[in-house]
């Protein structure tokens, strides 16, 4: 077997594993797993940003803005009041801290970035246990 050939079966190998680690998470689990791409994909931002390797900096950082945009989508005010309004205006912070940071290769920037997502991920990962294997419609249940 070649190289491209062994790279493609890799590349359908892990995104495969993706799609069912997706499919199959738990709501807690999601989120949790944003958390952890924004964290990598900002750490990979500061480090091009230091290497002064721009292109691969504008990558990563697209991919860090990406999934602020879906934690602030899946923000719901309706069920989550003023803590909501609250975590929605961080979220939206981050992502203008991020576009700023990557605009100006500021690497401090991405760091501030990095600690907000740090903190709001250890608070996540503080919910009990069984909120955390919840499914959705054990969640709703939970939330009437």
């Amino acid at each position: 077997m070649n190289m491209a050939m062994r790279n493609k079966f890799v590349q359908q190998y892990a995104n495969n594993y993706v799609e069912t680690a997706v499919t199959e998470a738990s709501p807690h689990k999601l989120v949790e797993m944003l958390y952890d791409g924004a964290v990598k994909n900002l750490t990979l931002t500061k480090v091009f940003i230091e290497q002064r390797n721009y292109e691969k900096k504008s990558e990563v950082s697209n991919k860090a803005l990406a999934i602020l945009n879906t934690l602030k989508a899946g923000v719901e005010f309706d069920k989550g009041g003023e803590v909501a309004v609250n975590l929605y205006a961080l979220y939206d912070y981050c992502y203008r801290r991020t576009l700023e940071a990557s605009a100006k290769n500021d690497s401090s920037i991405v760091e501030e970035v990095l600690e907000h997502i740090k903190e709001l991920r250890e608070a996540w990962m503080q919910m009990p246990e069984g909120i955390k294997r919840a499914s959705k419609d054990q969640l709703e249940t939970l939330s009437v």
